[in-house]
């Protein structure tokens, strides 16, 4: 049975055993003993005694809850003996004899030198990210600051909220074992001493310290009063997190549910069919996805976990969990990244195959504009219906309802004309003229009308690449254009309310005929025909 004895070291209470407290306090009156001529002596035995009391913690578990002598030895094994390290008036001698015992302390604290991740706020332009990564990284802040600024832009604003998240989630270094540690040097005797003088040498640092200590003061003084502000202001910014963490995660099931969101016009319920006629099924658009869900759910979670820490007022972490989180919105970012880039390679050039056919077999004033009955997409009666309805995979071809674009312009010329081109895009200029002209789309002349398919197909194997139809008819100034009972499916000239109502080309464009059949007699013009069709 051993005798423990209740200390407060560092700001933490212990339970330590008598024989490690006596051990723990010669060991401490040494150090003091050792920077009693140092005017940063005060400052010094504060942040090693912090130090020791951290280590001491880390050796806690929920089964040992008292230091032991080893505990002791052990931690003194890491921060070195007093007389490892003299000051630069002691003589040779000193030197010589401390050789053996600083090589163990040397080697001893090797297994603490490794970086950790934090947030440098003594050189911060806003919350120290920039800078605690350059010294992870080993890097000038500069250019840390720089990459930032150019993520910023290539991610439209994404990678803002990486920088939020990581500002939420590492913490900063506040003592001078944190700022070693974020350094990656060992966090021992020699170096507290050495940094904390350093500190001291700044002008600048002198008065961070100095206001930190007024700080300190007035929050003292404050009492309860700004202890209870505090708490109210951290409860409301704990709720504005969780606020925003919650509406990311619910986006991201509507997300993931996909009756939200759309590729291409396309919703959950058509995303098989995005794949194969868009990605032809090469795994970019699970790429995107993922890509999309990783980056939605690290902000997420981060917030959450965030305004949890807020509204309880813990200091307590989960190891490693921001520090996965950012991993995660990192691979999210470059997953969009690779699959927008991808996608948009896919459709940068621009092909046309385009003729022309003069209506040489037109011999009346009117021509009647028509288009056939919709065979494939049954039901619909109008050209603005949704692309997804209008996009069908059937046998080796691929039908598209739409986009086709019908145009009427005028012509000095005394015969009609029609002029049709087939555009496709691609990812260069021979695979968009390729998929250009492996467009097919029916149309034919019969007497005085002109007849269109309400749909262009593809081959099967032809992905695509915003393959589209622009037709152009050229109406001789003064003609007219009667149009169809199926010519709304490709064309908004045709008015449902007035079904036979007839325009006339002026200079500018079509316009109505208030009165065709007093116009015909009048230009004493014979009407060759009307087409109907069922």
């Amino acid at each position: 049975m051993n005798k423990t004895i209740s200390i407060n070291l560092g700001g933490m209470v212990f339970n330590i055993e008598e024989e490690a407290y006596n051990i723990l306090r010669v060991y401490l009156d040494r150090i003091q003993q050792n920077f009693i001529n140092d005017k940063a002596a005060t400052e010094i035995m504060a942040d090693i005694e912090g130090r020791i009391a951290e280590l001491f913690q880390e050796r806690n578990t929920d089964r040992k809850n008292v230091v032991a002598a080893e505990d002791v030895e052990q931690v003194i094994a890491i921060m070195g003996r007093p007389e490892d390290y003299v000051s630069e008036d002691s003589d040779a001698t000193n030197k010589t004899s401390s050789t053996s015992s600083n090589t163990h302390s040397s080697s001893s604290s090797r297994t603490n030198s490794r970086r950790r991740i934090f947030r440098d706020t003594d050189d911060a332009v806003l919350g120290g990210v920039c800078s605690g990564l350059s010294h992870y990284f080993g890097c000038d802040p500069i250019v840390i600051r720089l990459i930032m600024v150019v993520l910023a832009f290539v991610s439209f604003g994404t990678a803002i909220f990486g920088y939020i998240l990581f500002w939420a989630l590492v913490p900063a270094a506040w003592t001078t074992a944190e700022k070693l540690q974020m350094r990656g040097e060992p966090v021992n005797v020699d170096n507290i001493s050495r940094f904390v003088n350093d500190e001291a040498k700044s002008a600048a640092e002198k008065v961070g310290k100095f206001g930190r200590r007024v700080g300190d003061n007035v929050r003292a003084a404050s009492g309860t009063v700004a202890h209870g502000l505090g708490r109210v202001l951290s409860v409301c910014f704990g709720l504005l997190f969780l606020f925003f963490g919650i509406i990311l995660l619910i986006s991201l099931v509507f997300f993931l549910g996909f009756s939200e969101y759309q590729f291409f016009g396309f919703d959950g319920n058509n995303w098989e069919m995005l794949d194969s006629i868009i990605f032809a099924n090469d795994g970019t658009l699970w790429v995107l996805v993922l890509g999309i869900v990783l980056v939605m759910i690290a902000p997420a979670l981060g917030l959450i976990y965030t305004a949890v820490k807020l509204i309880t007022a813990t200091n307590k972490r989960i190891k490693g969990f921001g520090v996965t989180l950012i991993s995660l919105f990192i691979i999210g970012i470059v997953l969009c990244t690779y699959g927008g880039v991808h996608t948009t390679k896919q459709f940068v050039h621009d092909g046309k195959i385009s003729s022309e056919i003069t209506l040489t077999n037109v011999s009346s004033d009117t021509l009647v504009f028509d288009v056939l009955p919709d065979d494939v997409f049954i039901g619909r009666n109008l050209r603005n219906d949704e692309f997804p309805q209008l996009i069908k995979k059937q046998g080796d071809k691929i039908y598209y309802g739409r986009p086709i674009e019908v145009d009427f312009r005028p012509t000095k010329e005394t015969k009609f004309s029609v002029e049709i081109e087939k555009k496709s895009n691609g990812k260069n200029i021979g695979e968009a003229g390729n998929f250009a002209r492996n467009i097919s789309y029916d149309h034919e002349l019969r007497n005085d009308s002109l007849i269109f398919s309400a749909y262009f197909t593809t081959p099967a194997t032809d992905v695509y690449r915003m393959q589209r139809m622009d037709i152009t008819v050229f109406v001789p100034e003064g003609k007219y254009v009667r149009f169809g009972n199926n010519a709304e499916l490709i064309t908004w000239f045709r008015n449902p309310e007035e079904p036979n109502k007839v325009l006339r080309m002026g200079k500018d464009g079509l316009v109505e005929v208030d009165d065709y059949e007093e116009e015909l007699r009048s230009d004493s013009v014979v009407i060759k025909g009307e087409l109907t069709i069922h």
